[in-house]
């Protein structure tokens, strides 16, 4: 039922949403008409009354030797609602600043082809600035036959970056996949052949996502200020990187 569904989302149980729906309908009513109605056993009918009076959304009424239950108005049940939303929004500032103040580096693992796949294309895209270091062709080609050219032509040629600079592996395929991309505003070096990488890694403003394609591990790294700290890094090894010929 809809109406249970929107009371759910409004905080309630299954077994409160059901027992406020029963009184609704009944309107003053004992515990044991409302436990039939809303199909729920009476000992968890009395403790669902108790909450929801607790919550503000009956009223328990005693008359004689008799205990009754009544649902509150439901507009008076919405301004409750209003009034914990506007209690939270006046609290709001605080738990930002607390949110900012303790917030700490998002760490996602991703293992398989598939995950990987995922974290490449839509975790790192789009960035506004990128830097790719020990791009390994003959690793990638092997993990990702034909996924490679779909990765050049849709995520790098056809955007434009702030900044970006890739440093590959100093093999024969990559050198050639550097020759043939190599731009000014796609600068492509190689690694020193002294100097081999064993993973492949992506840095972008806010996010470092380093994978080893011989183990398909990799492991994502949410972090502007560590995201900084390696692309220095990664701008000491461009210097040391040998231009594409």
């Amino acid at each position: 039922m809809i109406e249970q569904r929107i009371l759910n989302d409004l905080g309630l149980t299954n077994i409160e949403a059901k027992t406020y729906m029963a009184i609704l309908e009944l309107g003053t009513d004992t515990v044991q008409n409302i436990a039939k109605k809303a199909e729920v056993k009476r000992p968890s009918c009395y403790l669902t009354l108790d909450s929801l009076q607790n919550q503000g959304l009956v009223t328990k009424i005693e008359k004689q030797s008799t205990t009754l239950y009544s649902a509150e108005d439901p507009k008076i049940v919405l301004n409750k609602f209003k009034e914990k939303i506007a209690n939270f929004q006046d609290l709001l500032p605080y738990f930002e600043a607390k949110f900012n103040k303790g917030s700490k580096p998002k760490i996602k693992f991703y293992e398989g082809k598939e995950e990987l796949w995922h974290a490449y294309t839509k975790s790192l895209f789009p960035s506004k600035e990128i830097f790719f270091f020990g791009t390994d062709i003959p690793k990638l080609m092997k993990v990702w036959p034909e996924m490679l050219e779909h990765l050049t032509e849709k995520f790098i040629k056809t955007k434009k970056y702030k900044d970006y600079k890739e440093i590959v592996s100093s093999d024969q395929d990559s050198l050639e996949y550097a020759r043939e991309y190599n731009s000014a505003s796609r600068p492509i070096k190689a690694m020193p052949k002294d100097l081999p990488v064993f993973a492949d890694g992506v840095i972008t403003e806010n996010k470092i996502f380093i994978v080893s394609l011989d183990n398909l591990f990799g492991v994502l790294i949410e972090s502007e200020d560590l995201a900084k700290t390696f692309k220095n890094f990664f701008l000491l090894a461009w210097r040391a990187a040998k231009e594409i010929k």
